[in-house]
């Protein structure tokens, strides 16, 4: 296996990851402005937090064909082992105007973990179980599906760390809206 092919496979990840956080965070509304941000952030975390399976398959079938399933690994199983620790607390919501900036903090997985892996690690133990015949080199799919699961375990094997993310709204025609240069804050999250 070349280390190309797990480079992709990790860059893969994490594109299919910064997609997550694309797909939370709408607009919110009311009388109190802090109040108002407080449950947006609320509730939009608290569906991250507490996924449930009918939410992770729609997820999935939203992100599409990522290219892990070559590897055998599972958009949904992808997404439980990644967001297995998640959580936050809002820490202080600042309204001026018609602007808020509101501090998160938020325990995560961190995918850029991945990146940083000892490829040559990963290449003994792949070249081991080629040696002692528990892989066949001329098995393609098998040699896939190994990696697929060496992944998942690095992923699974990640700690969540806590990370504090600062994000912007401003108060728009359909209320209270994250400001689009907070989308890279929220991506970080996981990346």
């Amino acid at each position: 296996m070349k280390k190309l092919t797990l480079k992709t496979l990790v860059c893969t990840l994490c594109a299919s990851l910064a997609l997550v956080g694309g797909l939370v965070l709408t607009g919110c509304s009311g009388t109190n402005p802090e109040e108002a941000i407080r449950q947006y952030i609320t509730a939009d975390f608290d569906e991250i937090k507490n996924l449930d399976d009918a939410t992770m398959e729609e997820l999935a079938e939203e992100l599409g064909d990522t290219g892990l399933e070559a590897y055998g690994i599972e958009t949904t199983d992808l997404l439980a082992t990644m967001l297995d620790g998640f959580d936050y607390s809002i820490e202080s919501v600042t309204v001026d105007g018609d602007a808020a900036v509101a501090t998160v903090s938020v325990t995560a997985k961190s995918m850029g973990e991945l990146m940083n892996m000892d490829t040559d690690a990963m290449t003994e133990a792949l070249m081991e179980d080629l040696t002692s015949g528990a892989l066949d080199a001329n098995d393609g799919d098998a040699i896939n599906a190994w990696a697929g699961e060496y992944v998942m375990n690095l992923v699974d094997a990640i700690e969540p760390s806590e990370k504090t993310v600062t994000l912007t709204f401003v108060n728009g025609d359909d209320g209270w809206e994250l400001d689009e240069s907070s989308n890279s804050e929220i991506e970080q999250i996981f990346i």
